[in-house]
């Protein structure tokens, strides 16, 4: 359909089939490079020599990196059930479709980021280099786009909340997205720092994981206290 067309639509129908399947594509490219890495572990053991050390030590790295991936699929889930509850019942349908372009873009960008994570980070496994400049900035990179889309459907739920017309149920359900969207990019940039920041680095997937985590509780810095 024309681009125009949709954004000119009085609901949110016509995004369902596109956000759902866009992120399927985007779940499903995170572990598109794990045969790569595979490969590259065998290939270290066949030029050490010493199989059966170097084969625990792979199957312990595999499990490692397996676990920030599953810690990346748990955090793009979370960023899609936010972004889909949005969409029902739209009323700034305009608005909608240009941030959300945005946030798929970013959306996008996390499987190559988290690549380059796990590229580095397998590099200091292997003993290639030590506390990898570019391993940090990939870090920082994945982090930071996980955050802004955050503050994206935030600020989509703060602007549906002030929209008229809508239900006390919905204003509040809108009120919760905007704090806890809020809350879990504040804990990304915190986060962020700590796993970057010499004194406290913390080697990957440790940072993304406990990002992971967070999501799984109802954690809210910014919640009001209710008036009576």
């Amino acid at each position: 359909m024309i681009p125009s067309k949709i954004v000119g639509k009085t609901n949110g129908e016509n995004w369902i089939g596109l956000i759902d399947g866009f992120y399927s594509i985007v779940l499903t490219l995170l572990v598109i490079e794990l045969p790569v890495i595979i490969l590259k572990m065998i290939e270290k053991i066949i030029l050490v020599g010493n199989f059966q050390k170097e084969l625990w030590e792979s199957i312990i790295t595999l499990g490692v990196l397996l676990l920030g991936y599953f810690a990346v699929f748990v955090i793009m889930y979370d960023i899609w059930s936010y972004h889909k509850t949005l969409l029902f019942d739209a009323k700034r349908l305009r608005v909608f479709a240009i941030t959300t372009g945005f946030i798929l873009f970013l959306s996008s960008l996390t499987p190559p980021f988290y690549y380059l994570v796990n590229h580095y980070a397998l590099e200091e496994v292997l003993g290639e280099f030590k506390h990898h400049p570019s391993l940090i900035l990939a870090t920082i990179a994945v982090f930071g786009i996980i955050s802004i889309i955050y503050l994206f459907l935030a600020a989509l739920a703060k602007l549906e909340k002030r929209q008229p017309g809508q239900t006390p149920e919905k204003r509040e359900e809108l009120e919760y997205m905007l704090e806890s969207s809020s809350t879990k990019a504040l804990i990304t940039v915190i986060i962020a720092t700590i796993s970057s920041l010499p004194s406290t680095y913390l080697p990957p997937p440790i940072g993304i994981t406990a990002l992971a985590i967070t999501t799984y509780f109802p954690i809210n810095f910014f919640k009001k206290r209710q008036r009576r």
